[in-house]
């Protein structure tokens, strides 16, 4: 990405305000007292009534983020997302790279097909949209002349 390390690092340390990244995510609510950092815990509300709920584990500033679906004992699904991890590498030019990975676990035959026939490219596609709107919220895109294309008039 063509920002620093810090505008990245601001942008993903805002969870409150992750949806402007994730877009499946309608709002955020804090579930803890603290609101950044490891054990801060988050419900992100999708379209209707659905909400998930996660933790922050792994907060290394201006390194990595990483959070996990908070369950209850016992709760298993064919596919489950583990955790959600965001490394961040700083280069010389004061660009960043970014790698956004999505574990997860496959459990039973439906598991397995589903993980191997479709979780991966569901991923992808997300975490690619995920990466892209992050780089537009750091390096907003130059807004086309609005008279490009046109010969000026005399």
């Amino acid at each position: 990405m063509d920002a620093p390390i810090a505008e990245v690092w601001a942008v993903l340390a805002d969870i409150e305000n992750a949806k402007q990244w994730n877009r499946a995510w309608d709002s955020i609510e804090i579930t803890s007292s603290q609101r950044h950092g490891v054990g801060t815990t988050f419900r992100a509300h999708l379209e209707g009534d659905l909400a998930f709920e996660f933790e922050i584990i792994d907060w290394s500033n201006l390194e990595r983020i990483a959070f996990a679906p908070i369950r209850d004992e016992g709760e298993k699904y064919s596919l489950m997302l583990e955790e959600q991890i965001f490394t961040l590498r700083g280069a010389s030019d004061g660009t960043t790279e970014v790698e956004l990975k999505a574990v997860a676990s496959v459990h039973g035959i439906r598991g397995r097909l589903y993980g191997m026939f479709f979780w991966a490219g569901h991923q992808q596609s997300g975490l690619n949209e995920a990466l892209d709107t992050i780089e537009d919220i750091v390096d907003p895109p130059e807004e086309d002349d609005e008279d490009e294309g046109h010969p000026e008039e005399d």
